[in-house]
């Protein structure tokens, strides 16, 4: 009787043992030395706007605030009370002037310092000094509009480690302000690594209906869309000018109205950061697809609509149809 755990007569290099998908001891270790040491997204500039703006986040298992601060940085710091552990910022997102936690009201600023204690004079015998109890830090830096953050102080700085694969995105994600215009999240019944290498190869194309009407090669016996392989893990497919989607097969209109600079009319683009961020880019619109591993069987992905800030209500109405089709 098959165990479901019992290798196949086959080379170790020929299968893959399914325990990766399913064994807790294999997903802890993926937490501690994958998510806990490589650069991470969290969000788009453009949703921490304004000074004050925050967002809330779980990064290999551990609780992250972000946040705009007074002189226009956006930092992170672990969402924990130095008092007695509690989560300081217990909402998704919204705007503040500074934050309190709910159980003993310390007090921090935008900067993470703490600003204020309750009773300050219970702790004099204890010297307390409160300039060394600011929030914890933890490294955030931004590469074409995306923020990312990283547990790691020894890892590569972001540029490094993202590598020459970001050219193929730089010019349509920097060079005009965006925003997202769209946001969704839902819990998914899988390992994290089946939406990974889901996202990393074009064979599952065929399973679309609309990749099959707009793209005419992905039933073709060859592709102008070229599998590219990074550094890092990073991966990502898109042509030297020669793919064209084709809208009106499928029977959209407009779906190119404003297109991105940089980005052909028609055109689409992938690629994949390691090991949590898909960029889908076309012409007119991206979609950024951020996974977070929960359980061996269970990842949440967050699903984000981003395009020009400044359009006619006509265009973001279309963009806001489209841009989840692929």
């Amino acid at each position: 009787m098959i165990s479901g755990y019992e290798p196949p007569a086959l080379p170790k290099t020929h299968f893959l043992d399914n325990r990766i998908f399913t064994d807790e001891t294999i997903f802890a270790q993926e937490k501690e030395e994958i998510y806990q040491r490589v650069w991470l997204f969290v969000c788009h500039e453009s949703e921490l706007a304004a000074q004050g703006d925050f967002r809330t986040v779980s990064v290999a298992g551990k609780p992250l605030i972000l946040v705009r601060a007074p002189d226009g940085i956006i930092r992170a710091f672990y969402n924990v009370c130095r008092h007695r552990a509690a989560p300081v910022v217990r909402e998704e997102a919204g705007n503040a002037s500074e934050f309190q936690c709910f159980y003993h009201l310390w007090t921090y600023g935008l900067d993470g310092a703490c600003t204020g204690i309750t009773k300050p004079s219970g702790y004099d015998a204890v010297q307390l000094d409160r300039s060394k109890l600011g929030l914890i830090s933890v490294r955030c830096d931004i590469i074409a509009g995306l923020v990312f953050v990283c547990l790691s102080p020894e890892t590569e700085p972001l540029e490094d480690y993202i590598g020459p694969i970001i050219d193929a995105v730089h010019e349509p994600l920097s060079t005009a302000p965006l925003k997202v215009f769209h946001y969704n999240k839902a819990e998914l019944g899988a390992n994290w690594k089946l939406w990974q290498d889901n996202n990393s190869e074009r064979y599952h194309s065929l399973l679309h209906f609309i990749n099959r009407k707009t793209q005419p090669w992905v039933i073709a016996k060859t592709s102008p869309m070229k599998l590219r392989l990074f550094d890092n893990g990073h991966s990502g497919y898109w042509s030297d000018g020669e793919a064209t989607v084709t809208y009106e097969a499928a029977g959209y209109k407009d779906a190119s109205v404003g297109t991105l600079p940089g980005m052909r009319d028609n055109e689409m683009r992938v690629i994949n950061i390691f090991p949590d961020l898909m960029i889908n880019i076309r012409a007119n619109v991206v979609r950024l697809d951020r996974m977070v591993p929960i359980a061996p069987g269970k990842t949440l992905v967050e699903w984000r609509g981003l395009g020009l800030a400044h359009v006619p209500e006509d265009v973001e109405r279309d963009r806001l149809r489209h841009h989840n089709m692929f």
